[in-house]
């Protein structure tokens, strides 16, 4: 899903609200001032006990990501109408379960005649300025095919529109005689793939691909840890509220992951027999430096010539570990799993945002 137009709930452009006609509606306000953040269902791997392996591609650590496949969008209104193309503020687009022309306080039923990603098409011509409600159903993770150029070096860092890679699904290098050769690329992050042997010139690639969601979110002093005055919910230690928009089917255990706020840590990782090492805080951002002890004093090794980010949580070397362990600086985005709800219910016949408790966890692969 991905914003591709302006408006939205009201004929009069977003520019020009809020004002006494048109107040911000809580859709709008988690839209301007929330936080982008990566949601995803985290569940147990279908796989048998006994068939489990520590490097299966399909889970992480016993554990599947899922995601909510539509979502419903309604009260909104289009953003801009063309004869007989009517185009909707988000995309792309998978259902139109409504659309409805309004008219001097009549509403007409308009007859669907195709389907685009950012519009569709209708029987009737219409003009304009002519108003449409709308209520459509929008893909949040679409198959996208992008580009990126390798200068001897293991990770790539393909051009992407705003969100995360979630698959990869194809990787190709393109020739000198533009014929493709496929690779398989050995992990990913939210923005990067890498490969076993350092790459050059131009790859092109398909993944699956997610736009952020917007959420809000607050946090509690220790001495009043009542979500609100007179309330008998109680917050636990280190538990924050949050709130997203209606039409999210939320549930108890899922993982938020803030991807425009970041943390840094330091931390000594032990000395092990293996090439890769986990570090404890996950997706990792940007790796600050890794340093170790040697006979003359700290030694600062070099990313893509000692070692490499491997995905979103390990280190792997390419020359000699240190035999007595090494300490590593980094940032990574800051994850929270879901562990409670506030309101059960809309309270109304109407969708309303959802408020929930969540708590934060050391990796987007956590679940308690």
């Amino acid at each position: 899903m991905r914003k591709s137009g302006l408006g939205g709930e009201t004929p009069f452009p977003i520019s020009t609200k809020p004002n006494m006609f048109t107040p911000l509606s809580n859709e709008e306000l988690l839209t301007r001032r929330g936080e982008s953040a990566l949601w995803y269902r985290l569940s147990p791997c279908p796989c048998p006990s006994g068939e489990k392996v520590p490097d299966c591609p399909f889970c992480f650590e016993g554990q599947i990501r899922t995601f909510q496949s539509e979502l419903e969008i309604q009260e909104e209104v289009s953003w801009k109408v063309t004869g007989n193309q009517v185009w909707t503020r988000y995309a792309p687009i998978s259902q139109i379960e409504e659309a409805i022309l309004v008219t001097r306080g009549e509403r007409k039923p308009l007859q669907i005649k195709g389907i685009f990603d950012e519009y569709f098409t209708i029987e009737e011509n219409l003009k304009y300025w002519n108003v449409v409600d709308l209520k459509y159903k929008v893909s949040m993770v679409e198959e996208i095919s992008v580009e990126a150029i390798g200068v001897n070096e293991f990770t790539l860092f393909p051009k992407l529109p705003q969100g995360m890679i979630v698959e990869v699904l194809e990787a190709y290098k393109i020739l000198e005689d533009g014929v493709p050769l496929r690779v398989q690329p050995i992990a990913f992050s939210l923005n990067s793939v890498t490969f076993s042997e350092r790459t050059n010139g131009l790859y092109r690639l398909k993944v699956k691909f997610f736009s952020p969601i917007k959420i809000a979110y607050r946090t509690f002093n220790l001495d009043n840890k009542r979500g609100f005055e007179k309330s008998q919910i109680q917050f636990q230690d280190g538990e924050i509220m949050g709130v997203i928009g209606s039409g999210y089917r939320l549930g108890q255990g899922d993982i938020f992951t803030l991807v425009k706020s970041t943390l840094r840590q330091s931390e000594f990782v032990q000395v092990t027999n293996k090439e890769t090492d986990r570090i404890s805080y996950s997706p990792i951002a940007y790796i600050d430096s890794v340093i170790s002890k040697g006979r003359n004093g700290l030694v600062t090794h070099i990313k893509e010539l000692d070692f490499i980010q491997l995905g979103d949580s390990k280190i792997k070397w390419l020359r000699d570990k240190p035999k007595n362990g090494y300490t590593v600086i980094y940032d990574y985005y800051p994850s929270f799993r879901v562990t409670g709800f506030i309101e059960a219910g809309s309270g109304e016949d109407r969708p309303k945002p959802r408020v929930f408790k969540m708590k934060p966890v050391s990796s987007f692969s956590a679940r308690e």
